[in-house]
């Protein structure tokens, strides 16, 4: 039937004997029309929100068959079928059942159900006995207008939505297609839904549904209740982005490398974030690079960098060895692994056959190991310059100004003793020939070509630093790290310490003095190697960078020896100083091992090999008259000057040059 031939039928009225009529519609687009032919024939007109107490009230069909059975003149009354929809299959026949007995008024009832003539049709009316007797419902001729709705068990803040049950009923006014429908009374009984001619209910049980159902997008990390609120902040982003977009704008970055991603992650406790660059890895990355299987394998309660750390000794797969040490190299370059990186390692690298190229150089553990395969020989020169770089600057010989050349020689073999804590038979040699007397002694002392501050003194413009302790062994790495961080010139110079070689007999007026050096060695129960060679390449590195000028001189009253803790005591002396290595006396005596001199200091007896006076060291010393202990540097930091031929090379020529770009992750 036409709307039209319906309205003949409104202006014909006659009364009957049963009074509620159904109008079967399939098209929500009719309800104005409807709406104005009911009016033009004195209906009131209503639906089910001016029977609400609340905003989520819900209908069941005996509260319903109440509502319509208190209507006290001619009504069409909307929204009736947006509750009867989400009935039971016993409630929907109970429902019906009762309103067409409802009779004996001098008024008609007429209800819109909308998209429900198939099932009203099986479900209900084929099998109702009365259903010959009178007209209980008229079939309006419309178009099938299908329309989808999203049903949520959870809270959005999407727009196009109807958050509770007032909403749904009202919807017949505007109904949109694609909307969101949050409220729980009509969740909880969208299963009764069957037969629908007009509403398709897309059942959305979680966020993750959510995502791909109603936003369409995909993320392939398997839902979890327990991680509802990531997902909820995932759905909110991803309104006016897309995956990749929402990734590089969480990470600030433009373009997104495996490097920059994880110094970003890094600086931030951040699940979400690991959370996001997990989906977004096994959505995106198909390739097997060692980054990629990290983000896929993430726990977003297990820090990132440790997982970068220990994932390869899960799998053992060498050819990720080399992606791991770039990605772990890079982010450590200016700051260090936690000590629980340390503990953690050391368990794994105690396993003999965990591969050579799982080993990056980062940690102590693993340098302490470097220096234990090297001097073992399995660790090659190639190795230790990639892996160790700072200990191959601390071995390096280099050139002072005022060259020596036996001390340079000495020093040579000193630091080779150091690294495999044992005096190499050149090392005994030489500190025989030059300290197995006073003679010999002060025959090296006095040379003429050993440099004093004062040779320094039209240097006003540069700052003075004294650093405590600093022997000759460490003038390769201060020049290494200098000029290959900073790109100062460095220039080195041989001096000595006044004797004995104690601070109280070399203090510097006005200068400022680090102690770090120092007092760590000081601090030590023993001497442990490799840890301490380790760990004081470490402090000299740190008091360089904190200290740095690109005008700076740096001196230093003495110098350490590693290997007094060697030789057993030569004599007793009861007045012993700096365990062992010197001691006041009143009697000028000498020895192959000692001898006493009228210092400025006082008269002291001081020793001239690793052998003490009196205790046997228990770690580094100094005091004593060996050439580590008393050949000290002075080191010239400046500024360098280009050349004519690097000013011109500097000069701009267009805008041709390119940066180097790293491989993109992503």
């Amino acid at each position: 039937m036409t709307i039209e031939a319906f309205d003949e039928v409104l202006k014909k009225y006659k009364k009957s004997r049963f009074n509620v009529k159904l109008l079967l519609i399939n098209n929500y687009d009719l309800v104005s029309k409807i709406k104005h032919l009911f009016h033009e024939n004195g209906y009131k007109i209503q639906d089910l929100r001016e029977f609400q107490k609340s905003e989520n009230e819900w209908f069941g069909s005996f509260k319903l068959n109440r509502i319509i059975s208190s209507i006290n003149q001619p009504t069409v009354l909307f929204s009736v079928s947006e509750i009867v929809r989400f009935y039971t299959d016993e409630d929907f026949k109970s429902f019906f059942n009762l309103i067409f007995a409802i009779d004996n008024r001098d008024f008609n009832i007429y209800i819109p159900i909308f998209g429900l003539e198939s099932r009203f049709l099986s479900d209900f009316y084929h099998n109702f006995y009365r259903r010959d007797e009178f007209d209980f419902f008229y079939k309006i001729d419309s178009d099938y207008k299908r329309i989808t709705l999203h049903v949520v068990n959870f809270s959005v803040s999407y727009p196009n939505r109807l958050d509770t049950i007032s909403d749904w009923l009202g919807f017949y006014n505007n109904p949109t297609n694609n909307l969101i429908c949050s409220p729980l009374p009509l969740a909880e009984r969208i299963s009764n839904q069957s037969n629908d001619d007009l509403i398709n209910i897309n059942s959305i049980k979680n966020e993750k549904d959510f995502l791909e159902k109603y936003l369409k997008k995909s993320f392939l990390i398997e839902y979890c209740e327990n991680e509802k609120d990531l997902w909820r902040k995932l759905i909110e982003d991803l309104k006016n982005n897309s995956l990749i977009e929402l990734v590089q704008n969480e990470l600030n970055l433009n373009e997104l490398n495996s490097i920059e991603i994880l110094k970003k992650v890094c600086s931030k406790t951040n699940k979400y974030l690991k959370w996001l660059l997990k989906g977004y890895a096994l959505e995106y990355l198909s390739n097997g690079s060692y980054f990629a299987t990290i983000l896929k394998n993430a726990n977003i309660e297990e820090p990132l960098i440790d997982k970068v750390w220990f994932h390869i000794f899960d799998n053992l797969n060498i050819e990720h060895a080399e992606e791991r040490f770039e990605l772990l190299s890079n982010f450590y370059q200016n700051t260090k692994p936690k000590q629980k990186i340390e503990e953690r390692l050391q368990s794994y690298l105690s396993n003999a056959n965990i591969p050579e190229s799982f080993i990056t150089g980062i940690t102590r553990i693993e340098k302490d190991l470097i220096i234990k395969l090297y001097n073992e020989k399995r660790f090659s020169q190639i190795q230790l310059e990639k892996l160790y770089p700072d200990l191959i600057a601390y071995l390096s010989d280099i050139r002072f100004e005022n060259s020596i050349s036996w001390i340079e020689e000495y020093f040579h073999e000193y630091k080779l003793s150091k690294l495999n804590h044992k005096t190499t038979d050149k090392l005994n040699i030489l500190l025989k020939q030059h300290n197995s007397s006073k003679e010999m002694f002060f025959g090296w002392y006095e040379d003429l070509n050993f440099k004093e501050l004062y040779h320094f003194n039209d240097l006003k413009e540069y700052k003075k630093l004294w650093i405590d302790g600093l022997g000759i062994e460490w003038v390769g790495l201060i020049k290494s790290h200098i000029e290959s961080k900073y790109d100062y010139k460095v220039e080195c110079y041989l001096s000595k310490s006044k004797l004995p070689t104690k601070t109280e007999c070399n203090k510097f007026k006005d200068i400022p003095k680090i102690e770090t050096l120092d007092e760590y060695i000081h601090k030590q129960a023993s001497y442990k190697h490799p840890l301490d060679l380790i760990e004081e390449i470490e402090i000299v590195k740190h008091i360089i960078d904190e200290n740095i000028d690109e005008h700076l001189l740096i001196v230093s009253d003495h110098g350490f020896s590693a290997f007094c803790s060697f030789k057993s005591k030569t004599n007793s002396f009861a007045n012993d100083d700096h365990e062992g290595r010197c001691a006041k006396i009143d009697n000028l005596i000498e020895d192959v091992n000692y001898f006493s001199h009228d210092f400025d200091c006082g008269r002291y007896l001081m020793a001239l090999n690793h052998n003490s006076l009196n205790h046997k060291t228990r770690r580094e010393a100094h005091g004593g008259g060996t050439p580590e202990e008393v050949i000290i540097p002075i080191i010239k930091i400046s500024k360098k000057i280009a050349t004519q031929t690097q000013k011109i090379i500097k000069e701009p020529i267009g805008k041709t040059a390119k940066g180097f770009v790293e491989e993109e992750l992503f």
